[in-house]
């Protein structure tokens, strides 16, 4: 299945998309953090399931 990895906004709608070739799947977690420095937050789908999600940490209360 094609894994895709879209950076979100802070709205979480979709600033970005990139496509994973599937020999990136170990490389999940590292490609997600990295994108996390110019997005609000990060996920990856492998067809229609999202298999990882990350997000910046908000301002402590």
């Amino acid at each position: 299945m094609e894994l895709l990895l879209y950076g979100l906004n802070e709205a979480g709608e979709p600033a970005f998309a990139e496509r994973l070739q599937p020999h990136q799947r170990h490389e999940l977690r590292a490609l997600a953090t990295e994108h996390l420095t110019r997005c609000h937050a990060v996920e990856v789908w492998e067809g229609p399931t999202c298999i990882l999600r990350l997000r910046r940490g908000g301002a402590p209360d």
